[in-house]
């Protein structure tokens, strides 16, 4: 695997707040034994604690991810495309537990948004991405299998196993569509930063965004959770992603 993609992951890893956060409470905690740095210790055991008390919070997580799930519209119905591209997302495989269950929570979200709009235009196919990695089976297969398990045509799946990232996934789905229309489908959060891939690549695509994380909501969730935790993360990591895209650019 190349070096400059398994880079990308780990400096992703360490962008992550519970990765981060972790970090600068054990440094602090260990400074905390060395009697010349005990105060630096203490200070950087406080702001991980806090750092991680802030990202934890639901109106904090909602704030840093609501203006990129926002940045496209859902997909409109009555648009006509020829095909309908769902992107790969994590997939862990078990046989003890039922296929759709291999996927992510975004993936399945994904996969749903696009049979969803597959079975609104019965002329379109469907293409499915993502690899492997270390699983078993790639995205791409775990997506085509649930899709057939769920009784859509598999004469209209379409299997892209190999591109391991979203430039990857555009590449392929360029050669394979040429000038035909997309609607591309996504987290509502990686949206903005996959389309750009796909524009940069001329796929002629359409946003259909899916598993929206930051919800409008008519009370405020004032709640510190997981929950909260996990949209702060997504928000950093498409943030860094999105600083990333426009450095290569």
């Amino acid at each position: 695997m190349e070096f400059g993609f398994l880079l990308k992951k780990f400096i992703g890893f360490w962008l992550m707040p519970l990765s981060f956060t972790t970090l600068f409470i054990a440094s602090g905690l260990v400074l905390l034994w060395i009697k010349r740095h005990e105060t630096f210790g203490k200070a950087l055991a406080s702001v991980g604690l806090g750092l991680l008390v802030l990202l934890s919070w639901n109106p904090v997580g909602t704030a840093l991810l609501k203006p990129i799930e926002q940045r496209t519209t859902p997909f409109v119905d009555s648009q006509q495309v020829d095909f309908v591209v769902v992107l790969g997302s994590a997939v862990k495989s078990d046989s003890l537990v039922p296929l759709s269950s291999h996927l992510s929570s975004s993936a399945r979200a994904r996969l749903l948004e696009g049979l969803r709009i597959a079975n609104l235009h019965p002329h379109t196919k469907l293409i499915v991405s993502g690899y492997a990695g270390s699983n078993s089976m790639s995205c791409a297969e775990v997506y085509a299998l649930v899709a057939k398990e769920m009784g859509f045509d598999e004469l209209r799946i379409i299997e892209l196993r190999e591109p391991k990232d979203t430039e990857e996934e555009a590449i392929a789905v360029k050669n394979l569509v040429g000038e035909k229309r997309v609607a591309l489908v996504t987290s509502a959060s990686h949206m903005p930063r996959a389309l750009t891939f796909f524009q940069n690549e001329s796929v002629n695509a359409i946003a259909a965004p899916s598993f929206y994380l930051a919800k409008s909501m008519k009370e405020i969730d004032w709640r510190f959770d997981s929950d909260g935790l996990f949209k702060s993360e997504r928000a950093i990591y498409e943030y860094a992603g999105l600083l990333w895209q426009w450095m290569k650019s």
